[in-house]
């Protein structure tokens, strides 16, 4: 007899439905599953990326720092070969030496002005002719000290002009120099950390100065011989501040190279301290022992032992 159900499927209905239920539950799991391992594997990738974003960023702070730190120790460097002559106006004429030079050519003036006179008088016959010979040789050595071989010895007219043109000199070449110096980016308040290892350059006059060079108004408020002065103490006192950290500098590299803590160096000192102190306190309790059996022994001497 023929098999008339040849290629059906002979599973229960329920079984078949069960089946793809399970299959279908393991599909979604599968799905969730993959989800949450491609969630995972973009929240780490989003770690690293910060991680790497952070650790490149620390890099440029650090080589950020390092450049500031090698620019401000060169702008220290450069206090050791400022002109510092010109800075504190060392050959700049003194009020006294002007008054001096203008008091001599006004002299001068009327040194040979009175001589011309009494010479042209003698030629007039208005005196006699000896005052006029003598007042002639006058007039003829005063216009020969106007040569500047003679200056040095008998101060004439070019004098005191030669000392103004100095004065105006001195005073362009310095502030042209104190321009070059400042720069753009100003000079003073750039090595103002120097106070950590000079408190003088911490006054108040200083902090002006170094304000006006951070805000570029240096220059135009350098009016006087005061102000100048003060430009030059300043400088003075961050070489005095560099100097002091190079020698801090050295100290901390000496004691780096050693082969001893300088905190276990203070602790033994310390140790030893006590020590001591323990050693004295117990002296003063012996001697203080000995002074009371001593004492002891008198009050017992008063009386004489019994037979």
């Amino acid at each position: 007899m023929p098999d008339d159900n040849y290629g059906i499927d002979s599973t229960p209905l329920g079984s078949r439905s069960k089946d793809q239920d399970t299959w279908a539950t393991n599909q979604k799991t599968n799905s969730e599953e993959a989800k949450e391992s491609r969630a995972a594997r973009e929240k780490e990738r989003l770690l690293w990326e910060e991680e790497e974003r952070q650790k490149k960023i620390k890099e440029r702070e650090e080589a950020e720092k390092q450049r500031l730190e090698a620019e401000r120790r060169a702008l220290y460097a450069e206090l050791e070969s400022l002109d510092y002559d010109l800075l504190s106006l060392l050959d700049f004429p003194t009020d006294h030496e002007l008054y001096a030079a203008k008091r001599a050519r006004t002299l001068w003036f009327i040194a040979l002005g009175s001589a011309l006179f009494l010479f042209l008088a003698s030629l007039l016959s208005l005196t006699s002719p000896w005052v006029g010979g003598i007042a002639g040789g006058i007039a003829f050595v005063l216009w020969l000290t106007h040569g500047a071989g003679m200056m040095s010895y008998f101060p004439s007219l070019n004098r005191y002009p030669a000392l103004v043109t100095q004065r105006k000199r001195l005073k362009r070449d310095l502030i042209e120099y104190i321009r070059n110096l400042e720069g753009r980016l100003g000079y003073m308040h750039r090595i103002y950390p120097l106070v950590e290892y000079n408190p003088r350059l911490g006054s108040r006059k200083f902090k002006r100065l170094a304000l006006m060079s951070k805000e570029h108004t240096l220059l135009a408020n350098l009016r006087t011989l005061q102000d100048t002065r003060a430009y030059h103490e300043y400088m003075v006192e961050a070489l005095r501040g560099y100097q002091e950290m190079l020698q801090q500098e050295k100290e901390d590299k000496f004691v780096e190279s050693m082969d001893f803590d300088p905190d276990l160096l203070e602790e033994n000192a310390q140790q030893k301290n006590n020590a001591d102190q323990q050693t004295k306190e117990a002296e003063q309790a012996t001697e203080e022992e000995q002074e009371t059996s001593a004492s002891s022994n008198q009050d017992t001497s008063l009386f004489p032992p019994k037979d």
